[in-house]
């Protein structure tokens, strides 16, 4: 992956969890299936950030689990989005696009514009 899509990853995964649990409740093996594939590949997640993480929201109330047994003795650990974790998820969408929106507006920033911004 190269360094800035590593970067640009570490700082949105909170993000991302959120989003992603606002869907519904999974467990980790099918979250970190889900960032690989909606992300192309781009986003890969390990069980050395991915768990860290989920734990990091759990023990600030935006997320919850819960053990569900699956067939006869296997048993999954299921997240779950709380009230407080859709407040957060919200938050963080609204600055995420302030952000994009900033960027963007640099990113596409011409020095012929500049006459027109000074009058």
């Amino acid at each position: 992956m190269p360094k800035y899509c590593e970067k640009y990853k570490k700082g949105s995964l909170e993000m991302l969890f959120l989003k992603l649990l606002s869907e519904g409740d999974f467990y980790g093996y099918e979250l970190a299936k889900l960032f690989n594939h909606l992300s192309d590949n781009v986003i890969t997640l390990s069980a050395g950030n991915m768990y860290p993480t989920l734990y990091k929201l759990e023990e600030k109330g935006y997320i919850r689990s819960y053990e569900k047994t699956v067939g006869k003795r296997m048993k999954r650990v299921y997240y779950h989005l709380t009230e407080e974790g859709r407040k957060e998820l919200q938050e963080m969408l609204e600055d995420y696009e302030r952000v994009v929106n900033a960027t963007n507006a640099i990113l596409n920033f011409r020095k012929e514009e500049l006459k027109e911004m000074i009058l």
